[in-house]
């Protein structure tokens, strides 16, 4: 068998790391997860495999954060405001099924590291730009902030997550409530009219996302795991 490239090799102990880090920082958080058992996870790999592609367990976790926190995809839509709704949703719909966004979340709440706080330095100016915008299309009421109701907005989206971290399936629906009370506040009755605020409209934007396998192949699985193990037919003879 010809020898797998060194490109090749190196991208695959990258994934496997980043896998593992991911799924070991989701349950159990970044103080308690080692080193060692995010190798041990990833096939037992050696120190030199992670030191090779990041400087310590800070760089990979603030990697895990930067790669998965994105509004990806979320392209400017008419209302202007529509892109806000959208970039909540879909996140709220992808979030309990994909680990490295899940992952993601945590780290960046967790105080004391680089990464805290990543959600809102990053979705904070976005969402002003985004309302800015929805301000100078006649989209927002009269006197509505756009930098103050962009980070009230994050500020309760990042509060959501963290009280349904127990129970992920219900954080959609909450980002729904939210979603629709921000608007209610934010938009005119013209604008209100012509936005899509569901739950819905985010399983319609999933396949826009870079996390959209990750998405349908957790949701398979769930599937799966619920019917149980399918019971193979015995030949007779």
């Amino acid at each position: 068998m010809a020898r797998q490239p060194v490109q090749a090799r190196a991208r695959a102990k990258y994934d496997a790391i980043f896998k593992a880090a991911a799924e070991l920082f989701d349950e159990q958080g970044f103080a308690k997860t080692t080193v060692d058992q995010i190798l041990e996870r990833a096939g037992s790999l050696s120190r030199g495999s992670l030191y090779n592609l990041w400087k310590d367990k800070d760089e990979l976790a603030y990697t895990i954060v930067t790669e998965s926190l994105i509004m990806d995809s979320i392209t400017p839509a008419t209302p202007r405001l529509q892109s806000v709704v959208d970039a909540s949703i879909l996140l709220a719909v992808l979030t309990p099924h994909v680990t490295v966004i899940k992952a993601a979340n945590r780290l960046a709440t967790e105080q004391g590291k680089a990464f805290f706080g990543y959600l809102w330095r990053t979705y904070i100016p976005l969402i002003t730009e985004l309302m800015t915008q929805a301000r100078d299309l006649g989209e927002l009421k009269p006197g509505v902030e756009p930098a103050e109701w962009a980070a009230l907005w994050v500020d309760a989206w990042v509060g959501l997550d963290l009280r349904f971290r127990e129970n992920y399936d219900e954080l959609a629906t909450a980002v729904d409530r939210l979603n629709q009370q921000m608007v209610h506040c934010v938009a005119t009755p013209e604008t209100t009219a012509k936005l899509q605020v569901s739950v819905g409209r985010g399983h319609e934007l999933i396949h826009t996302s870079q996390h959209a396998d990750a998405y349908y192949t957790s949701v398979q699985e769930h599937l799966k795991d619920k019917r149980g193990p399918v019971d193979t037919p015995t030949a007779i003879n």
